[in-house]
């Protein structure tokens, strides 16, 4: 059962919402608040955050225009909340949305941006999306915020540049485990994946990658991926 939570100005979308969740039996309304003026309700917002850390929902139904107003008067405030419910996801809803602004949501736990006028069909969709802990956007965003992404990784010449310096005797540092998940690295696989096949946890597969990150001077996966097949090259 998906719980799910609203916050919204909109007394008439609400209440259509409302009427389409009763056909759907794995969606729970957990709860939800009107806002229609937030400087005369703003403890009214607070006070349905505090609720949010108990009631802890799984999809957090965001108006956009509500965050935009709350994040101006106290961003840090959000941002607190935020961290409050580490594994409540927030799918945020609105007219339009900017691409710089959903990079920048995304950044602070974002998982869904969802038009209006796709209607409440795509948005039961959204809603199950959210829940099994993808993102959701639609095509046209995506190719608009892929299109940002491009923008920033051309301006950033850091990661592409330094793969030129990579040494691959930094790997004589490194234990046959943690070349072992050099290797699994090489091969795209996720923490997850790694753990299973290794047969060790999550949480020791990242303390690996903290210690090889930290032996050859690495800063992220491409490196890590490009210096081990460097290193299997070199070798045969």
């Amino acid at each position: 059962m998906i719980k799910l939570a609203v916050i919204t100005r909109d007394e008439k979308y609400l209440q259509h919402l409302i009427n389409r969740l009763h056909r759907e039996k794995d969606i729970n309304l957990l709860s939800t608040v009107i806002i229609k003026d937030l400087e005369s309700e703003a403890e009214q917002v607070l006070a349905f955050m505090e609720q949010m850390v108990e009631q802890r929902p799984d999809i957090f139904l965001f108006e956009q225009a509500i965050l935009r107003d709350v994040a101006a008067v106290d961003l840090k405030k959000i941002i607190d909340y935020r961290d409050k419910w580490p594994t409540v996801k927030t799918i945020i809803v609105g007219i339009r949305f900017n691409e710089e602004n959903v990079m920048a949501m995304m950044q602070g736990g974002a998982r869904g941006f969802f038009r209006t006028e796709l209607g409440e069909e795509k948005l039961i969709k959204c809603i199950r999306t959210v829940a099994q802990g993808e993102i959701w956007l639609d095509a046209e965003m995506t190719t608009r915020v892929f299109d940002e992404v491009f923008k920033e990784f051309t301006k950033r010449r850091d990661l592409i540049t330094s793969l030129t310096d990579l040494s691959s005797a930094k790997l004589d540092t490194l234990t046959p485990r943690e070349m072992d998940i050099m290797e699994l690295i090489s091969h795209s696989m996720t923490n997850e994946e790694i753990a299973e096949k290794l047969f060790i946890s999550s949480k020791t597969v990242k303390t690996h990658l903290r210690n090889i990150f930290l032996k050859a001077e690495i800063k992220n996966r491409v490196e890590a991926a490009l210096l081990y097949t460097r290193h299997a090259l070199m070798s045969h």
